[in-house]
C-alpha cells in the first residue's frame, strides 16, 4: 500500500515537471504574417508636413504583395486624394520587409487615413 502511494506521488511529480519543462519551450508565440506587415507599414507610413499644411485628408486603399527581396510590390491603388496617395506610395516603397515569412506575392489589403484633429 504504501508502495502504491509512493509511486503515485513520484508519477504526479515526473508529470509536473514534463509540464513544466514542455511549456518553457513554448516561449511567445509568434504574430501571424499579415499583423506584422500591417504593423510595420503603420510605423512607417507618416503624414508629412506638408500634407499638414496643405490640409490634405483622405484615405489610400493598397493592394500589395511582398516580393523575394521584401520589398512592397504595389498591385492597387484606389483615393479620393492624390497627395495622399502619391505620400503614401513614396513612404510604402522605402520599406524593406526583411522579415517576410508570409509567401512570397501574397497579396494584401489596407486602407490608409489622414484625417486632420481639431
Amino acid at each position: 500500500m504504501k508502495t502504491v502511494k509512493v509511486i503515485r506521488t513520484l508519477s504526479i511529480i515526473l508529470m509536473v515537471i514534463c509540464i513544466s519543462v514542455v511549456t518553457s519551450f513554448a516561449g511567445k508565440p509568434e504574430m501571424a504574417p499579415a499583423l506584422h506587415i500591417q504593423k510595420v507599414i503603420q510605423e512607417n507610413v507618416k503624414y508629412t508636413e506638408d500634407a499638414v499644411k496643405n490640409s490634405s485628408t483622405g484615405f489610400v486603399n493598397v493592394i500589395f504583395a511582398i516580393d523575394e527581396s521584401g520589398k512592397i510590390d504595389i498591385k492597387r491603388m484606389s483615393t479620393d486624394n492624390k497627395e495622399i496617395a502619391d505620400t503614401v506610395k513614396a513612404q510604402l516603397s522605402k520599406i524593406n520587409y526583411k522579415d517576410a515569412k508570409a509567401p512570397f506575392y501574397q497579396l494584401y489589403k489596407i486602407t490608409i487615413s489622414f484625417k486632420l484633429i481639431g
